[in-house]
């Protein structure tokens, strides 16, 4: 080997010290609130790599959830920090320390606390900087770049959405949502795998408490709406207590038509609206 290839070789670092870096670039960079009945967002789109969203909800505290494209094979660790970009020298970086980094479409859930300190961290002019492995062969670590550019311009337009939604008197820790069919109150057969998998949450969290929200899409009177969508909530509240439940972990209340969750008036929208949600609470 020619000896000055065999001296740039060696002093090359190893390959699992390079890093992949996505970010939006300056002119790229923006932050978008997005509105449902029952959700508010604050997402920034990461170019190649997937999307950041601050989520806030009734019942619901402020999250951050970091999706990217490719997720991880399986759970892992990833670095958090806050970072002061190159234009302000008046910040102060932060290293925030390890958080799970998980499989699947998100790979990072943070909750009330962690995502406030990014949510502020953001608003102040910091960078978030989140580093976790590759999601394909492990040979080098991802470093995922948030800009705070723009972010201070939708801030207002994110509070506004946040005091549109719906207010609820509990506190949500994980929700689920069964529908139904036209004017009927009867279980699906193919909402039964869903309503399973709420069951098994459910049995790990001998302390939680559940609420069942009944809805029926607009058609019809109010009155007889309020009272088909307590009657989707007893369906569930006995096929609950069926496999178990005790009656007294069990809440059900009645929305009728009020809390639709597209107001288009087709067909689409009004099978999306009859349904029952189930909130795990405390």
């Amino acid at each position: 080997m020619n000896a000055r290839y065999a001296i740039l070789l060696f002093c090359l670092p190893p390959i699992s010290l390079w890093a992949a870096d996505y970010g939006p670039r300056m002119e790229q960079a923006q932050w978008i609130v997005t509105q449902e009945p029952d959700l508010c967002e604050l997402i920034q789109p990461i170019p190649r790599y997937g999307i950041a969203r601050f989520q806030a909800g009734p019942g619901r505290t402020l999250s951050f959830h970091l999706d990217p494209r490719i997720p991880l094979n399986a759970p892992d660790v990833g670095l958090l920090s806050l970072q002061a970009p190159d234009w302000r020298h008046d910040l102060v970086s932060q290293d925030l320390g390890a958080v799970p980094a998980l499989a699947g479409d998100s790979l990072l859930r943070l909750g009330r606390e962690e995502a406030l300190t990014l949510y502020y961290g953001l608003e102040t002019g910091h960078e978030v900087l989140v580093q976790h492995p590759d999601p394909g062969h492990g040979a080098r670590d991802i470093r995922v770049t948030l800009s705070p550019l723009r972010f201070r311009e939708v801030l207002a337009d994110f509070r506004a959405c946040q005091g549109e939604l719906r207010e609820l008197d509990f506190e949500i820790l994980d929700d689920w949502r069964i529908h139904f069919d036209f004017d009927e109150a009867r279980i699906r057969p193919d909402q039964y795998a869903e309503l399973d998998r709420f069951l098994a949450v459910l049995r790990d969290s001998p302390a939680g408490r559940v609420v069942l929200g009944g809805h029926a899409d607009e058609r019809g009177t109010e009155a007889y709406n309020d009272a088909l969508s307590l009657r989707r909530a007893h369906a569930v509240q006995a096929y609950l207590q069926g496999r178990g439940i005790a009656a007294d972990r069990i809440e059900t209340r009645a929305f009728g038509q009020s809390w639709p969750l597209d107001t288009a008036g087709t067909e689409a929208a009004w099978a999306l609206n009859r349904r029952v949600d189930i909130w795990l609470a405390r």
